[in-house]
């Protein structure tokens, strides 16, 4: 199975996309040399609505200090479709030798327009486009079946399925996906998983998509990610390649370490944003009242945070 290695881009989250630079560059160079990693994923490009540091803000002289002007093409970057500059010249064509993917992500809500924008900015760009659907766990198999049979009319090289909320668990869901995956296969389309581990399942469900022949998935060192990280790297590696990892982590234990929140255990048995969870964090919610909070949540909003529905169960 090809990996694409997301720590620098969902690791950012951990570290405010504010990773040391020649860590980065060690990391990337290290990297390449894993024939697996099909791509390594820097981070966000041009983006500002949340930070503006420097991995959440990439162009590409940014990678080009990242890669040190390696020439690989194996560079993938980011972008939220809610978010993103939706001007197809602000984005790196293929005339040049480090970027070679855009990995479109897109709510639910956004879907329609943001295939039409990626048929854009593949022509515009020629290089590779990633549709990105994300908090799949709230599809249904009907919703995610006719996700993937619009999106197949369209140029995508690669259709991605994100666990978002890190609720997934293949021994009951995969029959969910089942439809929408041979509906992909049958149009050549290359067809992975983005696997958080707020339950602990990403290795469980990565070794279901092999079983399943799924090319794809996304891994981070040491689980680097937003809420409680991903699928770990270093867990889907062997012989030297799990070497050069291992030292990566022994070198920069501390960089590399997060803390996995009791609260995420909750928003991924109710599928919703591990948003809430921090908040619950800074109000000190008890884990009993965070539960009966998540099971109130409906709709989009599981998916799109909404700041004041727990000041408004709290107050009730």
């Amino acid at each position: 199975m090809k990996i694409i290695d997301v720590t620098l881009r969902d690791g950012g989250h951990a570290v405010k996309f504010d990773w040391p630079i020649d860590f980065a560059q060690e990391f990337y160079h290290t990297l390449s040399q894993i024939k697996r990693i099909e791509f390594i994923e820097l981070g966000y490009w041009k983006q500002h609505a949340k930070t503006s540091n420097f991995f959440y803000n990439l162009d590409y002289e940014k990678v080009v200090e990242v890669t040190q002007g390696a020439g690989n093409k194996n560079v993938a970057i980011m972008i939220d479709y809610h978010y993103c500059s939706h001007k197809l010249e602000d984005y790196p064509t293929a005339a040049q030798n480090e970027i070679a993917m855009i990995r479109l992500c897109s709510r639910k809500e956004d879907l329609e327009e943001a295939m039409q924008f990626g048929k854009a900015l593949k022509e515009y760009t020629q290089l590779a486009v990633s549709l990105n659907v994300f908090n799949t766990s709230n599809y249904g198999q009907e919703e995610l079946l006719n996700v993937c049979q619009k999106a197949s009319q369209f140029p995508f090289d690669f259709i991605y399925f994100a666990d978002t909320h890190g609720s997934i668990d293949f021994r009951t869901d995969f029959s969910k996906y089942a439809s929408a995956i041979n509906h992909v296969k049958t149009k050549n389309k290359n067809i992975g998983f983005h696997l958080h581990d707020h339950s602990g399942k990403a290795y469980f469900n990565y070794q279901k998509l092999i079983e399943h022949e799924i090319g794809g998935t996304d891994t981070s060192i040491r689980g680097m990610g937003k809420g409680s990280g991903n699928l770990k790297l270093e867990h889907v590696l062997e012989g030297n390649d799990l070497i050069l990892v291992a030292e990566l982590i022994r070198k920069y234990t501390d960089l590399l370490t997060m803390h996995p929140s009791p609260y995420h255990l909750i928003t991924a048995k109710h599928s919703v944003s591990d948003n809430y969870g921090e908040q619950a964090m800074e109000m000190n919610l008890n884990i009993e009242q965070f539960d009966a909070f998540c099971a109130t949540i409906r709709g989009t909003e599981k998916d799109s945070f909404n700041n004041d529905l727990m000041k408004i169960f709290i107050d009730g």
